[in-house]
């Protein structure tokens, strides 16, 4: 009798045993259509192209813990609704923070906006191209998209999968996050140092980034009357332009320069380590309140570090911060 309830016992654990493995072939999950990178993402565009267009591909893909069989047509759409949300949400009325619509003038869509998921393949792509080299980043842009329908599957319904609001960010050789605590900047009359940790670069075009002067906060509402463009010569000079002639700036001849140094990485020899160092000497005046202008003045360096991939082209490295 144990011997029967024995072998009882151990047939039924063999049937349950191989219903598992059976049940794993099978899709453990609904399958919806989505963008890879959903929500709002910040899409860095290598601008230094020979053509002046950056030829971009947005992933779309199928999830599910099984292979896509099925050939899926996704329709993409523009989404502006979503951004006009979005806005609200993190800048309340704060209208001059809020992310501008980019304008059609700056991206085609080559192929349309259809996607085609092949079958056997769990992810297509929407070509984007995009010209940005006239583009004024003193405010911030946003290409918002939408999943609108799909051919198979549905788009997916959890929290903004189905959306993407891609932050514009372009960039070249000199554009970034500058380490910017070597430059000391003094009021006149005051001999208190004060400095930035750090000072954004923006793209203007192949040689050219702008920045704010000084102590300009980056979301500061008159941000734009402290523009500046720096240009790097062929001589490793800068020379400057300021948008405004009410800040007043004067560059020091001679003593604002550039150098870059590259080195390979000791530990990934693929990836090499290039250091970009301005140094600069200038003043300029806050002229934030009218009756009361206060003179300062900014000496020191700004450095910027890239680590760059050897073994990738040049214009695919596009996520230059996640290298």
């Amino acid at each position: 009798m144990k011997k029967i309830l024995f072998y009882t016992i151990m047939v039924t654990l063999g049937i349950a045993f191989y219903a598992c493995e059976d049940e794993w072939k099978g899709e453990q999950y609904q399958k919806y259509v989505s963008f890879v990178r959903s929500g709002y993402t910040e899409t860095y565009l290598n601008s230094n192209t020979t053509d002046g267009i950056i030829h971009y591909k947005i992933p779309v893909e199928v999830s599910g813990s099984t292979t896509n069989e099925r050939q899926v047509t996704v329709q993409v759409e523009l989404d502006a609704d979503t951004l006009v949300a979005h806005n609200r949400t993190m800048f309340y009325t704060r209208d001059d923070l809020f992310f501008r619509l980019l304008g059609e003038e700056y991206y085609s869509f080559p192929n349309g906006t259809t996607v085609t998921i092949p079958a056997g393949k769990d992810v297509g792509y929407l070509n984007v191209d995009f010209r940005v080299n006239d583009l004024d980043l003193v405010e911030k842009y946003i290409l918002p998209l939408k999943i609108s329908s799909t051919s198979e599957y549905v788009p997916s319904p959890k929290n903004h999968y189905k959306k993407t609001l891609m932050r514009i960010i372009p960039f070249n050789y000199f554009s970034g996050t500058y380490s910017a605590g070597a430059g000391t900047i003094t009021a006149e009359g005051d001999a208190t140092p004060t400095s930035k940790a750090t000072r954004d670069m923006r793209v203007v075009s192949d040689s050219v980034v702008f920045f704010y002067a000084g102590l300009c906060e980056e979301d500061a509402r008159d941000r734009a009357t402290y523009k500046v463009r720096a240009k790097f010569n062929a001589d490793n000079t800068l020379s400057f332009t300021a948008d405004s002639a009410k800040i007043e700036f004067t560059p020091v001849p001679g003593k604002c320069t550039w150098n870059i140094k590259e080195e390979m990485d000791p530990l990934q020899p693929y990836l090499m380590i290039r250091t970009v160092t301005m140094e600069l000497q200038y003043s300029y005046k806050d002229v934030s309140n009218p009756s009361y202008t206060v003179k300062y003045t900014l000496k020191g360096s700004y450095t910027l570090e890239r680590r760059r991939n050897t073994q990738i082209p040049e214009e695919d490295q596009q996520e230059i911060f996640e290298w």
